[in-house]
């Protein structure tokens, strides 16, 4: 069991892996649901100014009010809520480095683990044929979809085409492994 489960592990993890680097290199449809600021300059100079760590920021960042919170502030803040803009950020103000080998092995650690947990639930799957078992790892990626993606569009406001393109993006790459990995155990 153990030896069809890393084999699963390995076929689906590099896998999800090869199509996640196709998909973000290859095509563009990714790219295609980020926008430009205007002027990038400016927008970094104010996020500079008005951070004062890397993490996550929302504007307006009503998380801290509490009942001792001043009415002004609360009601500037609905304000900023009903004219806009809303923002959801993550910064790092140090900047980023380009994307090395660490990242990419973190990458592909974090499938191949996912695809273990997916192998091992394929092994208790009795009686279910190729294109079933191929069907049940295509769910588990719609699955993720669902409770990884769909929330961001609903709680944050992330656009509607990015959250189409993220959700189809991880159901294509589950169905592709649950091809190989079915015909591999």
């Amino acid at each position: 069991m153990y030896k069809k489960l890393a084999k699963g592990a390995l076929i689906g993890g590099v896998t999800v892996f090869m199509w996640s680097m196709l998909s973000w290199m290859a095509l563009t449809w990714h790219m295609q649901t980020y926008f430009k600021f205007t002027d990038e300059a400016e927008v970094a100079k104010v996020l500079k100014r008005n951070t004062s760590q890397s993490g996550i920021y929302v504007l307006p960042n009503t998380s801290h009010y509490s009942n001792n919170t001043p009415t002004k502030e609360i009601k500037k803040a609905e304000e900023i809520l009903k004219a806009g803009p809303f923002v959801f950020a993550s910064i790092t103000l140090g900047g980023m480095k380009k994307m090395g080998a660490m990242t990419l092995m973190i990458s592909l650690c974090s499938y191949i683990l996912a695809a273990a947990i997916i192998s091992w639930m394929l092994l208790q799957t009795q009686g279910l044929r190729f294109l079933e078992k191929t069907l049940f790892v295509t769910m588990i990626g719609l699955l993720t979809a669902i409770l990884g993606i769909l929330p961001t569009w609903n709680w944050w406001h992330f656009s509607t085409v990015y959250t189409f393109v993220t959700c189809l993006d991880l159901v294509i790459a589950w169905a592709l492994a649950g091809l190989l990995m079915v015909k591999s155990l």
